[in-house]
């Protein structure tokens, strides 16, 4: 299991250490844990705990302004994927490779801005074939297969990145530009009968009804 990176000079190091280490323990605790709510079985997040055994989830903290505006965090979003595309991996396997930064200095009556730095941020990301989330303590993110649940409550302010998957068809059916890029990478498997999951299949005939077929 990766350790959480050394404290950098200038910063608040108990605290600093202090958020590592609850978000670490949330994510060992709920993100690779099955949860009875999610809608289907397997973890939370299904790709942590193979990530972790890779050596490719990388836990860091990021000091951000605590007045830091929605274009600021967009910056942030921005270098994040920078940073992840150009960081050295210890697996080839793109697929397991997870950056997930916490977001020192934040102040908590801006956490609800890390939403609409993700809404602004997403096509981008997703045109470079790159799926990120954002996390805080008053998250309002549901699960995609049962909306009831809230699953990106995170102790501290956090981003996470990782490459687009199989599976995220069900977050990228509700716009043109997004499925186009998920289509890019994944028609073919459809074509070739190779997804066996039915709410995957469903998904992406939907999203192929409304946008086009962009096979």
């Amino acid at each position: 299991m990766p350790v959480p990176p050394p404290v950098g000079p200038g910063t608040a190091g108990t605290s600093v250490a202090a958020d590592l280490a609850a978000a670490l323990e949330w994510v060992e605790q709920f993100v690779m844990k099955p949860h009875g709510q999610l809608g289907r079985d397997g973890a939370v997040c299904p790709f942590v705990q193979a990530s972790m055994k890779a050596d490719t989830f990388l836990l860091e903290s990021w000091t951000v302004e605590p007045d830091a505006t929605v274009d600021d965090l967009v910056a942030s979003v921005n270098l994040l994927a920078d940073t992840f595309e150009a960081r050295e991996w210890a697996s080839r396997n793109q697929m397991l490779h997870t950056l997930v930064v916490v977001l020192d200095g934040l102040a908590p009556e801006r956490f609800h801005l890390l939403d609409d730095a993700h809404a602004r941020a997403k096509s981008g990301l997703v045109k470079r074939g790159l799926m990120f989330a954002q996390f805080y303590p008053e998250c309002d993110e549901r699960a995609v297969r049962n909306p009831a649940l809230q699953v990106a409550r995170s102790p501290v302010p956090m981003l996470a990145i990782r490459r687009m998957a199989q599976h995220d068809v069900l977050f990228l059916d509700s716009a043109a530009e997004w499925f186009a890029a998920y289509a890019d990478r994944f028609a073919d498997r459809y074509q070739q009968n190779a997804v066996r999951d039915p709410a995957l299949k469903k998904a992406f005939a939907g999203a192929q009804e409304r946008w086009g077929d962009r096979s």
